[in-house]
């Protein structure tokens, strides 16, 4: 409990407010309100605001997190840059449409305890909540609130973290390809107390399943309430299936594409090591490979999960140039891959994907070098290259070892057909000479990397400029 000297008492806008020198400090040095000092409330000091949303930011400088309801981002922002809040903690509320791929700048390095290097990181989703980054690191899970200012940490029974979620800013989901069960991560000690949800979600059909990939609704997306997909597979590697979770009652609902392997036919029955949730499109992208003598095989599955849970709307299967790493895009209607063979970026138009997916028809167009992409596919290469592909807003992010490229959407000019295509940039200078990355997230302005054998995770911000272009 703060002591009665360190107690400010604020008139905002004809509103009483009291909180401690300790809480205002936070808003950073370059903001009048980390200077008030102790204050009784015969004698508050005024401020020129609006109470409601000074309510928000209050609560966001005392917990890390805002108020609900919360009001529109572009509203709170100008209320924080009206109290000159710290950078950091302006494009923690920044939403998405703030970010900005070729103005990302790297903002903060966020060293981690141990002696174990992140092998998971994931951002907040935004809205309702600032953006916050989670971390795990062997078996520990790291959770930096929105400023980035302070940790809280927990420890989990599983060996090492391959799949992460971050739910809110105060509950994270882990899993494990060798231990069993999604593992509940809580990280403030009022979602601990008196807790009486389960800390372990298990498949129903097998509980000692194991977790290969993780992807979230959020509460902004339909379906409402938000909900969990966990792909897991048994623990005799002989049967997998896509559970989906209901995150408020952390029950189980529903069970995709449950997959049997008879004798050894491994590819009749791939599991799904890739999740991506296309709210706009109420589909769920799972995407699995595997990697045999005869080179790199994989099956890419669209389902409608509220309309079948055993029959897809579209798959296809990948075998010439399998894919590396798959990802969808809601605002551009399309599935991306990296070829595995070739490296090249491909594109299907969701548009043209219709029940059955075409089939016998290709569904994928290179949007990169097309004849370095067919000789790759003829040449026979059966290894994978590690390339990552993640799509974020409107646009498509691939990692290549320790360089990040993204490609953009533009339009031709009217005398060149009009037409739109994809164009590619690089994010940064200069990264080929850091470790590969091996786990990446965004989040509001944020890109949060981590890197091969660093104790720490990279943040690049795209908002420092418009923020210093906007006081």
């Amino acid at each position: 409990m703060a002591s009665a000297a360190a107690v400010v008492s604020l008139n905002v806008g004809g509103e009483i407010f009291q909180t401690t020198t300790a809480t205002l400090s936070r808003a950073g040095a370059s903001s009048p309100l980390a200077s008030l000092g102790p204050s009784s409330p015969s004698a508050p000091h005024f401020l020129d605001g609006d109470p409601r949303l000074f309510a928000q930011l209050l609560s966001f400088l005392r917990h890390g997190r805002l108020l609900a309801p919360s009001y529109p981002s572009a509203t709170l922002l100008a209320e924080a840059r009206h109290f000159a809040l710290d950078g950091a903690l302006l494009a923690s509320l920044s939403p998405a449409s703030a970010f900005a791929p070729l103005s990302l700048r790297p903002s903060a390095l966020l060293p981690l305890t141990g002696r174990v290097a992140p092998s998971a990181v994931a951002l907040c989703p935004s809205p309702p909540h600032p953006v916050s980054l989670v971390a795990a690191h062997g078996g520990v899970v790291t959770c930096f609130d929105a400023a980035l200012a302070s940790r809280t940490s927990v420890l989990t029974p599983l060996p090492a973290v391959d799949s992460l979620a971050a739910v809110s800013p105060v509950l994270a989901l882990a899993g494990a390809r060798d231990f069993h069960g999604v593992h509940l991560c809580r990280f403030s000690d009022d979602a601990s107390a008196g807790c009486t949800d389960p800390n372990v979600l298990s498949w129903p059909g097998s509980p000692s399943a194991t977790v290969l990939s993780m992807a979230t609704t959020t509460a902004s997306e339909a379906p409402s309430p938000p909900w969990l997909f966990s792909s897991f597979e048994s623990a005799r590697r002989n049967s997998s299936a896509v559970v989906v979770f209901d995150l408020n009652s952390l029950s189980p609902v529903v069970e995709i594409g449950r997959k049997e392997v008879f004798g050894a036919d491994i590819e009749a029955a791939i599991p799904a090591s890739k999740l991506a949730w296309l709210g706009g499109h109420s589909l769920l992208l799972a995407a699995g490979s595997h990697s045999g003598p005869a080179g790199v095989v994989g099956d890419i599955r669209l389902w409608d999960v509220r309309a079948s849970a055993t029959v897809p709307v579209w798959e296809v299967r990948e075998k010439e140039d399998c894919f590396a790493d798959v990802a969808a895009s809601d605002a551009l209607s399309a599935v991306f891959k990296v070829g595995a063979a070739s490296s090249e970026v491909f594109m299907a138009d969701l548009r043209r994907l219709g029940n059955g997916g075409g089939v016998g028809l290709e569904p994928w167009v290179c949007i990169g070098d097309g004849q370095k992409a067919a000789a790759a596919a003829s040449s026979g290469r059966k290894e994978r290259n590690g390339c990552r592909i993640e799509c974020y807003c409107s646009w498509v992010f691939v990692a290549r070892g320790a360089d990040v490229e993204v490609w953009s959407q533009v339009g031709l000019a009217p005398e060149a057909g009009g037409k739109k295509v994809m164009r590619r940039n690089w994010v940064g200078s200069e990264l080929s000479t850091k470790p590969k990355i091996v786990s990446w997230a965004f989040g509001g302005s944020r890109m949060a990397l981590a890197r091969a054998d660093q104790l720490s995770v990279e943040i690049w911000d795209s908002a420092t400029a418009a923020i210093g272009a906007n006081p």
